[in-house]
């Protein structure tokens, strides 16, 4: 291992081993084969820390005898990269392994490799340069755009397939020998997955979820809400086991007893009730990462209060039936107001509302609905209402996903006048950025030939700005004249 030399280099390492250094690991991990894996979060390390995928792959990777595999993450003024295992700088590994989970981490992607020099497209590459596997939740639903810069995709969840191939790696093998022996073949549609549930690794106060020993409870979902790809492209919902859930939970509590429940909605565990009343025999601390206001209880409330938790956080989702019936949600006003009243009977003056606007079948009424909610919110008593507002960004897989998305000129007139409407004593508006969105929409929804032309002109131009701005005005086009040819009424309606 290389040690910096210079000031900025040290500064950079020294920040990476601070991070290291808060970390507590709940078991031991073997760094000791002779195969180098970068495992890369493309995001900062809050992020990166706080999924379970960095968690499931640095065990699952390092469980193989030849494979020592090494954690990174990504902010913008990073230059060397060096791993959080060990401090060795990220050009000293010949495999990198993204995980991508959002579509504007792939913009992060770029970054790194560029700030190597390495080209995007796995064509141009050298047998000089790093093998680049990418895999994470953007590979479900769409990988136009990661086939064309890994030399290897992994797509869907960490297959059995994938790891037995990792397992064949040697060191002595070069370039186009290591991408050949990983790759897979796909598997057949709707089988994304295998059944192996993630949880934490380590647990460390520098994550979004602070020492907080995560537990995935839950994968897929059965609630098919219209604008979410969990539905769709994550396979059937499967649940994990109580006994073994609880067995879990007694070995880590004696490291902590702040738990965080991961899927992608906790209250359809089917044993929550049993969960929550030994969670309070045994005063657990427990968060959880989703709720449907129409599945709350009393426990389950009573738990999070216990927990020291401030904030209530439900999704109303749409300000209106109509919306909310057109994006699936199965939710009615009764459901939101019994909600209000259950969180300020179990004493939460705090709550968080999440809302989607601007979808090109909403109007003015719909978002009125929104405003009638915040209103309701205070009368009940609730001394803060924080409103989560995002624009529907269509995604690809789901029945919106041959929806324009607004253009950014009516949403800015939209979240202008959401804002001036919720300017009310205790309510706080928090907008997503609009820029991002729309970014987060044409890269979610490229295909093959704007795949082909953004990383040509990438070739050309480190902004990738642009030409995402042009995309989304492309795609809206296409997806506004196929409306006009006769399909006036969405068949997700």
């Amino acid at each position: 291992m290389r040690k910096p030399r210079d000031t900025r280099s040290w500064n950079e390492y020294s920040l990476v081993s601070a991070l290291r250094s808060k970390e507590r690991f709940v078991e031991e991990i073997d760094f000791t084969g002779d195969v180098a894996v970068a495992l890369i979060y493309p995001n900062d390390y809050r992020v990166a820390s706080s999924s379970l995928s960095t968690h499931v792959l640095l065990r699952r990777f390092n469980s193989l005898p030849n494979v020592r595999a090494e954690r990174f993450y990504y902010v913008p003024e990073l230059e060397r990269f060096y791993s959080l295992d060990s401090l060795t700088p990220l050009d000293e590994f010949r495999i990198w392994a993204f995980s991508v989970h959002f579509e504007l981490d792939v913009l992060n992607v770029f970054d790194i490799l560029n700030s190597y020099g390495i080209p995007l497209k796995s064509e141009d590459r050298l047998p000089s340069h790093p093998v680049i596997v990418i895999g994470g939740a953007m590979t479900y639903f769409n990988d136009s755009l990661v086939s064309r810069v890994a030399d290897v995709v992994n797509r869907g969840d960490l297959s059995r397939n994938f790891l037995e191939r990792l397992a064949t790696l040697r060191p002595s093998m070069n370039r186009d020998e290591t991408a050949s022996a990983m790759t897979v073949e796909p598997e057949a549609p709707g089988v994304f997955y295998d059944d192996e549930l993630g949880q934490s690794l380590f647990i460390t106060p520098e994550s979004v979820f602070k020492d907080r020993f995560l537990i995935e409870i839950g994968r897929g979902c059965a609630r098919k809400c219209r604008f979410c790809v969990s539905g769709y492209r994550f396979g059937k919902a499967r649940f994990r086991d109580l006994e073994e859930l609880l067995a879990i939970m007694e070995r880590q509590a004696r490291i902590t007893k702040r738990f965080g429940l991961v899927a992608a909605t906790v209250t359809d565990y089917p044993f929550i009730d049993r969960l929550l009343e030994r969670s309070l025999e045994l005063g657990y601390d427990l968060s959880v990462s989703s709720l449907r206001l129409d599945a709350l209880s009393e426990n389950l409330l009573e738990v999070l209060k216990k927990g020291k938790q401030k904030v209530f956080t439900v999704a109303p989702e749409g300000g209106s039936q109509r919306i909310r019936n057109l994006f699936g949600k199965g939710i009615n006003d009764r459901d939101i107001e019994s909600a209000l009243e259950m969180g300020i009977k179990k004493g939460f003056k705090n709550i968080k509302l999440y809302f989607i606007y601007g979808a090109s079948f909403e109007n003015e009424s719909d978002r009125s609905g929104i405003v009638e909610i915040a209103k309701l919110a205070v009368g009940m008593g609730y001394s803060q209402v924080v409103l989560s507002l995002n624009p529907l960004v269509p995604k690809p897989g789901t029945p919106f996903e041959e929806l324009p998305m607004e253009n950014l000129q009516s949403l800015k007139k939209i979240e202008r006048e959401l804002r001036s409407k919720l300017r009310m004593p205790g309510v706080k508006s928090d907008f997503e950025s609009l820029k991002e969105s729309s970014l987060q929409y044409a890269l979610g929804n490229i295909d093959e030939a704007g795949s082909e032309n953004f990383l040509e002109y990438l070739k050309e131009e480190r902004n990738a700005i642009p030409f995402l701005q042009r995309y989304v005005e492309e795609l809206n086009l296409r997806r506004k004249e196929w409306k006009m040819h006769g399909k006036e009424e969405y068949s997700c309606y």
